[in-house]
């Protein structure tokens, strides 16, 4: 009898246990771009690494023009007044454009990233030799990767490293460079 009790018990309960439905999440591109909206296209960030190496600062702003690309721009500014520092860089405004990949279509703007920069710098060069220092502007394109990871309250952070090269490259400038590096360690603000 027993048994028979615990059968007509389990049978209507295996029964409405299946007819539980499994629900899934359609991601439409409408509903990503409402929550990269919702979000904030705008993020304003600053550097942690220049800040901790260098006495310098780098801000950052960005706009997203869609869940998978963006522009902005940057400003380094050196506080360093020893010109024989091994950054040469006193201020330089370096604007890009990134195509994000993989998580992209979550928040929007953020994950992977692949960018193209042009660095637009003055710097100073201490030559220790003939006791003169040379001041010079340089041009340099280059290319960067990284990643960007953002929270649900639109707080951002990003690692970031990239190489470019000064077109008005002078060799006889003692201590000017060809190539350029673009780093960072950045935390930011959607808005």
């Amino acid at each position: 009898m027993k048994k028979l009790i615990i059968i007509f018990v389990l049978i209507p309960l295996l029964s409405i246990a299946q007819e539980v439905q499994k629900v899934e999440v359609v991601k439409s591109d409408t509903q990503i771009e409402n929550l990269n909206k919702l979000l904030g296209q705008n993020e304003i960030k600053i550097d942690f690494l220049d800040f901790i190496i260098f006495p310098a600062l780098t801000l950052g702003y960005e706009k997203n023009r869609n869940s998978s690309t963006a522009y902005g721009a940057t400003m380094f500014i050196n506080f360093d007044t020893d010109l024989g520092s091994e950054w040469n860089d006193k201020f330089a405004i370096t604007p890009y454009y990134r195509f994000y990949f993989l998580e992209s279509q979550d928040y929007g703007g953020y994950g992977v990233f692949a960018e193209i920069f042009t660095k637009f710098s003055s710097a100073k060069i201490e030559n220790y030799s003939d006791a003169k220092s040379e001041s010079y502007t340089d041009i340099s394109p280059g290319l960067a990767v990284g990643r960007k990871w953002i929270n649900r309250k639109g707080f951002t952070f990003e690692l970031m490293f990239g190489v470019g090269r000064n077109l008005l490259y002078d060799e006889d400038v003692n201590g000017m460079n060809t190539a350029t590096i673009r780093s960072g360690v950045s935390i930011g603000k959607r808005f």
